[in-house]
């Protein structure tokens, strides 16, 4: 437990399933109290506050599409009647709905995914900004994804957009610490159980996990544990970093290839008995 998190207040944006739920859950834990948004499953976003709020803390859910300016302002002015603002989470997400190559990615969805991804995040932090800095110290954190940074197939919209936010995270942190507010970024591997893992294919699951060193994929709750973190006291001077969180599966990316006895080749997989890890 984070005692720097009890009674802060944080707002989630896309709080209603997967990873969002998960850290909405997790902040309620620590004693935070959650506004948490949806923009389309309201019944799982009321079940998700109805949850947080049997862990004795304040929590509501409220519809604010995060690609909509007009409901981001509504949102952090909604969080301002209610007490404040602490705690800011970027995790909501479009992209995955109509995967296509890049080459043949259409202007208006790759558009509406740049509008949730990445100006969303952008927009709430300037409207969180003089709300976080009231108090003992904001922080700010958004989800990213290893598609930046690698190449993944049908994942263009995402991979561009997250890209663009790794980087506005940086910027944001550098311009934000000196008005005490922190600005990280977390970027989860294969997230088993994650809305992203039902958007593409479950399967995907079982051929990711024995690529992973540490045994397992990522959870949601693996994700929620470590945006707890970042927004702690623990990780008072963590500043424009990106925690990335995938049980070693990006560095053993190599290794399917170059190593015979990975899973790519005839042996076992990486830290079974018989394999060499």
């Amino acid at each position: 437990m984070y005692d720097s998190l009890a009674g802060r207040r944080a707002v989630v944006l896309g709080g209603s399933r997967g990873i969002g739920r998960a850290v909405a859950l997790r902040l309620a834990e620590e004693g935070a109290h959650v506004l948490l948004t949806y923009a389309r499953s309201r019944e799982g976003a009321e079940a998700t506050a109805a949850e947080c709020r049997e862990r004795g803390v304040e929590a509501e859910a409220l519809r604010a599409d995060a690609g909509v300016p007009e409901d981001l302002t509504a949102l952090i002015g909604h969080a301002r009647r209610r007490g404040g603002l602490d705690l800011l989470v970027n995790n909501a997400a479009r992209g995955l709905e109509r995967p296509r190559a890049a080459v043949d990615q259409r202007p208006g969805h790759l558009r509406r995914a740049m509008e949730v991804n990445l100006f969303g995040p952008w927009r709430a932090a300037q409207l969180a900004a003089p709300l976080l800095e009231e108090g003992p110290g904001g922080s700010i954190v958004n989800l990213l994804s290893p598609g930046s940074r690698h190449y993944m197939a049908g994942y263009a919209a995402v991979g561009v957009s997250k890209a663009a936010l790794e980087s506005l995270t940086l910027y944001l942190a550098v311009e934000l610490a000196p008005r005490g507010i922190r600005v990280n970024g977390v970027s989860a591997g294969w997230v088993e159980g994650s809305q992203g893992e039902r958007s593409v294919r479950a399967e995907v699951s079982e051929r990711v996990r024995p690529y992973v060193p540490a045994g397992r994929n990522v959870s949601p709750a693996d994700v929620a544990a470590a945006v707890a973190w970042v927004c702690s006291g623990e990780a008072a001077m963590l500043v424009g970093h990106t925690l990335h969180l995938d049980g070693g599966f990006g560095p053993a990316a190599w290794r399917a290839v170059l190593d015979p006895l990975s899973p790519a080749g005839d042996g076992d997989p990486p830290g079974s008995p018989a394999g060499p890890g």
